[in-house]
Parts: structure tokens; C-alpha cells; sequence
């Protein structure tokens, strides 16, 4: 695994952090508890995926970063489950908006995207199971 710096380790949650901003609204209804932004959870999960790390082990991270907490306004630390739920929540739709986004955001005129499997799942199934008929 590539080592990434304390600093490019923020700039890379901060853009993904803005880029959640301009793609999601703060939070999902009017009656969700409002304790973390919907912005907060995306740039943490895309950190966590940057990480190829697991949701617990991302919570002991977040908990080692306060400069990163501070910059992205954490009151507190999401419970693992929060993230999973979170990732959980969105379908296609949304990657498709935040890929537009991002092509806007970055001026590329001819994007070149492929999209494949990343092997995350979005349960915890044994993968021997999922593959036996």
C-alpha cells in the first residue's frame, strides 16, 4: 500500500468533502437527527476507501485526526455502523451525479471512465456463500 502524508491525507478528504457538497444536501430528510452531515460521512467513507480501510478501523482513524475533525466540522465520531448504513443508503444514481460533479469541477473535456467491481460490499455475506448455487 502506497503511503499517503498527514497532509495529503486532508486535501484528499477536503476535496471530497466539497464535492459532497455540491452533490448531496446536508442531510437526508428534515427528521434525521442531524448529528453528522451527509458531506462528513461521504468524505470519510471516500478517505476510508482511500485507505482500504474497514468501517471499525476507520472510526480508530478519524479518532487520531483531530486537525481532519476539525476541518470537516465532526462534533463527534460516527459509531462504525453509521458509515455502513450510510454506504448502504445510495444507489448508482448517486455516483453518476457525483462523476458529473467532479467532470465539471476539474474541466476535463473528454472524460474517460470506466467503472468496475471495487470488491466492497455493501453487507458483511461470506463470499463463499455468494458464490456456491
Amino acid at each position: 500500500m502506497e503511503y499517503l502524508g498527514r497532509k495529503e491525507l486532508i486535501k484528499f478528504t477536503l476535496v471530497a468533502f466539497k464535492v459532497a457538497e455540491m452533490s448531496l444536501p446536508a442531510y437526508s430528510c428534515e427528521n434525521s437527527k442531524q448529528t453528522y452531515t451527509q458531506h462528513q460521512l461521504m468524505a470519510l467513507l471516500c478517505l476510508m476507501k482511500r485507505l482500504r480501510l474497514r468501517y471499525c478501523e476507520m472510526v480508530e482513524v478519524i479518532k487520531l485526526m483531530p486537525k481532519l475533525q476539525e476541518l470537516i466540522g465532526l462534533k463527534e465520531i460516527p459509531h462504525f455502523t453509521t458509515l455502513q448504513k450510510f454506504f448502504k443508503r445510495f444507489g448508482s444514481h448517486f455516483f453518476n451525479e457525483m462523476l458529473e460533479q467532479t467532470i465539471e469541477l476539474f474541466d476535463i473535456k473528454k472524460p474517460w471512465v470506466a467503472i468496475d467491481g471495487t470488491g466492497h460490499s455493501q453487507d458483511h455475506a461470506s463470499t463463499h456463500y455468494a458464490k456456491k448455487n
